[in-house]
């Protein structure tokens, strides 16, 4: 008998016009924190903002669906793929910030062992380390037209932001704070100026949320472990909570340097394996891109945001 050969196409669901893993950005003021006790009576906070300003979707562009499948399938960075993605710590057209990709040590660490004593045997072929994920963003001006009202849809076949700029510069003259920035370039000239565009999530950290869909903008209904047994026809979902701002010194460097009116209008989320020796991350992917109408940056102006990236 003849064989057949069966395709299956199974995609990672959603129930909005993007399709596949979708994300929600959320701008609000009073942004405080709600504790919340799972069933095995670990604490967690979930966020809350006083008063939603803005919110709307981003996508997730053609390297951040690479990483997800390389994540879940341990496929080595653009390896198994009909194309290469690269990463921003490339030449151009890449940004080549973070570690030089001839100074990765990240495709050395290829097996799982155990640190505590435990008699366990060493695993080899990991393809793809488990220090290597999403764990910062990014910020540009490009996401929006020149009337600074329309945003400008991104589009999936880019690999970085459309303009990207960086959070703090050397020469910014603002107090730096260690171990929040990374993404590093040196410019020279008669002073070398280190720029950093990656900035770390603040706390706390990105954690899982499990939710009854609601139309409501503000009542979060979480769910619990009876769902298992729940016969409810309302429909769930699940999503990763993230946190993030932009301080009174971010970005105010680059447009003290141009002469520009400060704004941001596009972020993007970034992963990366982050290198002890060089203080700086490896493998630097935009994840997801998300442009709206500017924000003015006034002196002394502050931004804070909730980033949730939803499987379902």
């Amino acid at each position: 008998m003849k064989a057949r050969l069966i395709h299956l196409n199974d995609r990672m669901p959603a129930h909005d016009r993007f399709g596949g893993i979708r994300g929600e950005v959320i701008f609000g003021t009073g942004r405080h924190f709600v504790d919340y006790t799972d069933p095995y009576g670990k604490k967690i906070q979930v966020t809350e903002f006083d008063k939603i300003l803005y919110r709307d979707h981003n996508i997730i562009p053609i390297g951040g669906y690479q990483y997800v499948f390389d994540k879940i399938f341990n496929i080595g960075l653009d390896q198994e793929t009909t194309l290469r993605v690269g990463n921003l710590n490339d030449e151009a057209p890449q940004m080549k910030i973070g570690v030089p990709r001839s100074e990765y040590i990240s495709t050395k660490y290829n097996a799982e062992t155990n640190i505590n004593g435990d008699a366990v045997p060493l695993i080899g072929g990991i393809n793809i380390s488990a220090n290597n994920f999403i764990f910062g963003f990014m910020i540009g001006d490009g996401g929006s037209k020149e009337d600074n009202i329309t945003a400008i849809a991104p589009d999936y076949k880019n690999r970085g932001l459309f303009n990207p700029i960086p959070f703090r510069m050397s020469n910014d003259g603002y107090a730096f704070q260690e171990g929040k920035y990374f993404g590093k370039t040196k410019t020279t000239g008669s002073t070398e100026i280190t720029s950093y565009y990656i900035k770390k999530f603040d706390s706390p950290e990105p954690h899982i949320v499990h939710a009854w869909a609601s139309d409501s903008n503000s009542d979060l209904d979480i769910v619990d472990d009876t769902v298992f047994s729940s016969t409810s026809s309302i429909p769930i979902e699940s999503y990763v909570e993230i946190n993030l701002s932009l301080s009174d010194a971010d970005a105010r460097g680059y447009f003290t340097s141009n002469g520009a009116s400060p704004r941001v209008n596009e972020f993007g989320l970034v992963s990366g394996w982050y290198n002890p020796e060089k203080d700086d991350y490896e493998c630097l992917t935009l994840f997801s891109h998300f442009c709206r109408s500017s924000l003015p940056m006034q002196e002394g102006d502050s931004i804070s945001a909730v980033y949730r990236l939803y499987a379902r």
